[in-house]
Order: structure tokens, then C-alpha cells, then sequence
């Protein structure tokens, strides 16, 4: 079965590609989407639409082209996946269109290509897109051998892929930092705590993790302003990485909240880590980036748990934040661990 859609895929971007360059239509994914679904015959309003426009030999001036795109729902996604992805799609089919001619040493590259235009031609993740690049330059790279000018457009091509796949690896993390603080934001820490969870189900390891509140943030914020207070949670986040080993993880998880994973690490090595932490905060004083005004002390509360063999990772931060909770109620600047009974 999917051989047979492959086949397809590719004859259709056979007929695709030519008739748009017949019709002069510039080649962008846009354009491409409202093509080939004239071509597959998917939307019948599209399909008469564009019959009587050929027929009466209109231009496919930028302005058609737009609002075709527009009228038939081809432009739906907003932001950086919308933009790589599409960077990606007007790659491949600039490489179809450069290709179309080369007989069967290519044919197997030319319907990978196909499908992973169909790929692209539907909503799809950061993860998605770099899934589709990996396997594009694996492919790429076993067609290099056949024929010297081909095998120099393909390594041109390869360059684009390469340079796509590192902005898909930036984009991927700056999703997952917070850029106020410049360590992991809650998304990344959510990744990480289930991948830490089941390594330490797989290795029978211990994983405690702790919850971190800075205490009053709120009043500190009000008395010296907002441009101080986010140069305190910065300062925090700076300070809690320095405090932690190589493969702990520090992530802001809210305004003044912040979690760190302690793999391969026990309950009362837990406990050490969190009253080192503590007892930092609570005698540095703090001062204006400038240096010419004190601003005194803060001090944080600190909640932790150990993981529980089969708990899940909703279960396993409860704990914590309940533990920190406690902490905050016995007159803040505490640590409490909960307990493993």
C-alpha cells in the first residue's frame, strides 16, 4: 500500500510541477498546495475554478495566487514552524523540479521526495520537521554516486538541508528555554522529568526532584520594580545552577518558581543540596547591577520528594509542591522533604 501511494504521489508531482510552470505560476509550497490539490481532484469549487480560469487563459498574477491560496485554506499556520517548514517544502521542490528529467538511477530518491512533500503539505511539529530533514540527508547522501553533475546538485542540495536542520535544532531549543532566566522552561523541564522517570524505573536508581519558591517575590517586585526583580530571578536561576552537579536540571517553572531534578541522587543527598541552597540565599545580599544600591536579602522555600517505583510524574511533583507548600506554612525559608512512608 504504500508503494502504491509513493507511485502516486510522485505521478501527480510530475503533472504538478510542469503545468505550474506552464501556467507561470512561481513554485513557492503556497502555490504548490493549491495545485496539487487541482491536479488530485480533492476540491471540486477549486478544480472548476481553475478549469474556466485556464480556459479563458487568465494570469496567475501574485494577487490570484494569494487568493486562492486564501479562499481554499492553504494558508493556515502562523510563526517559525509555519516558516521552517515551508523553507523545507520550497527546498524539495526546487529539487523535483531539477531532477524531473534524470531517468531511473534517481526514481527511488524522487518518490521519497514526493512523500515527504505530502508530509509537508499537512501540520506538523518542530520534531516532525527534523525527523523529515534527518531522513531527507540520509537519502541525499546514498544518491551522491550516481553521475557527476548530478552528484554536484545533490551535494549543493545537501548544504541547504544541513543549514535547515541546524535552524530546526535552534529553533527546538529556544522552545525550551526560558529567556527571561536563560535556563529550561517549563516544557523542557516536563521533557525531562518524564525521561529521567523512566530511566530511573528502567535502572532501579533513585530521582528526587525539588520545587523552589522564592518567598514575598511579589512584595520585592512592588517595592523595587520590575526591571530589579527580573534581575533577582536571573540572579537565582544563575546561582541554583552553579549549586548543582553537571547532570542535575534547573528550569524556571513559574513567575518566582523554580525545579531541579536530581538524578541518581538519594532523599538525604536531596536534603543536602536543597539547605546548601537555602542557606545561600538566606545571608546573600543583594545589590542593583550597578553596584550602588542594596537591595537585602531573599530567602526561598524549598519542597522535595524522592520518586516512588510506578508513581506518575503528576503524582511525583504534587509531592514536591505540597512539600514546598509546607515549607512556606511553617514560616518560609524551610526545607521539607516529603516523606518516602
Amino acid at each position: 500500500m504504500a508503494n502504491n501511494l509513493n507511485d502516486e504521489s510522485k505521478g501527480l508531482v510530475r503533472i504538478v510541477l510542469p503545468l505550474m510552470a506552464k501556467h507561470k505560476v512561481p513554485i513557492t509550497p503556497q502555490n504548490y498546495a493549491v495545485w496539487y490539490a487541482y491536479v488530485s481532484g480533492e476540491i471540486d469549487e477549486l478544480q472548476k475554478m481553475l478549469d474556466t480560469m485556464i480556459q479563458n487563459q487568465a494570469s496567475f498574477t501574485d494577487e490570484i495566487n494569494e487568493k486562492l491560496c486564501a479562499k481554499f485554506g492553504f494558508i493556515t499556520e502562523v510563526g517559525e514552524i509555519k516558516k521552517l517548514r515551508d523553507e523545507l517544502l520550497q527546498v524539495l521542490l526546487a529539487i523535483l523540479n531539477d531532477i524531473a528529467e534524470i531517468n531511473g538511477e534517481t526514481a527511488h530518491y524522487e518518490s521519497f521526495l514526493s512523500k515527504s512533500v505530502e508530509s509537508l503539505s499537512k501540520e506538523v511539529s518542530v520534531e516532525d520537521l527534523r525527523t523529515i530533514v534527518e531522513c531527507i540527508i540520509s537519502e541525499t547522501k546514498a544518491v551522491v554516486e550516481f553521475g557527476k553533475a548530478t552528484q554536484e546538485k545533490i551535494q549543493n542540495i545537501t548544504s541547504e538541508l544541513k543549514a535547515l536542520k541546524r535552524t530546526f535544532e535552534q529553533t527546538r531549543t529556544e522552545a525550551l528555554m526560558d529567556f527571561l532566566t536563560g535556563v529550561a522552561n517549563r516544557k523542557a523541564f516536563e521533557e525531562e522529568l518524564i525521561k529521567l522517570i523512566s530511566e530511573a524505573a528502567a535502572s532501579a536508581k533513585e530521582l528526587c526532584l525539588l520545587v523552589l519558591d522564592i518567598d514575598h517575590f511579589k512584595q520585592f517586585n512592588d517595592q523595587h520594580g520590575h526591571a530589579v526583580g527580573d534581575e533577582v530571578l536571573r540572579f537565582t536561576a544563575q546561582k541554583l545552577k552553579s549549586r548543582v552537579r553537571g547532570n542535575d536540571f534547573v528550569a524556571r517553572t513559574g513567575g518566582e518558581e523554580f525545579a531541579i531534578l536530581l538524578p541518581e541522587t538519594s532523599l538525604a543527598g536531596a536534603q543536602a543540596v536543597a539547605e546548601n541552597i537555602r542557606s545561600f540565599f538566606s545571608t546573600a545580599t543583594l545589590k542593583t547591577s550597578g553596584g550602588d544600591k542594596k537591595l537585602g536579602r531573599i530567602t526561598v522555600s524549598i519542597g522535595g520528594a524522592r520518586y516512588r517505583a510506578g508513581e506518575t510524574a503528576e503524582s511525583f511533583v504534587q509531592r514536591s509542591d505540597k512539600a514546598m507548600y509546607a515549607a512556606k506554612v511553617s514560616g518560609r525559608n524551610r526545607v521539607v522533604l516529603a516523606s518516602d512512608n
